[in-house]
């Protein structure tokens, strides 16, 4: 690949095997595709090995600026205790009813609790 020797490779037998662990059964022209796809990220991750980074700072993308502290405010929202059961059609307990799914219940139509 480009003139460059891999130094690491993985064999046909090496993608058989992982395809076995992950309960997998690629057949014969799959194994081979994996095997060339699979080497083809390691030559890609030995490439960027290769790269010179001895002039970049380690870490140097994080941001050093200190977040400002805010004191906190209690602010009212329109979810306060409240808002939402004046408004909501069914309500129990701090929390809004809905209907369930009929898939997760096997039927056809939705049901609803709570004087729906």
């Amino acid at each position: 690949m480009h003139g460059r020797r891999r130094s690491v490779e993985v064999s046909r037998r090496e993608v058989e095997k992982i395809a076995e662990l992950a309960r997998l059964r690629p057949d014969g022209p799959a194994v081979e595709r994996l095997t060339s796809e699979l080497n083809g990220i390691l030559d890609h991750v030995r490439v960027l090995g290769e790269v010179d980074v001895s002039g970049v700072v380690e870490g140097g993308w994080i941001a050093t600026d200190v977040v400002p502290y805010r004191d906190p405010q209690l602010l009212r929202d329109e979810l306060s205790p409240g808002a939402p059961a004046d408004r909501a059609p069914n309500w129990k307990d701090g929390f809004f009813l809905v209907p369930r799914l009929p898939a997760l219940d096997g039927k056809d139509a939705p049901v609803l609790e709570e004087g729906a």
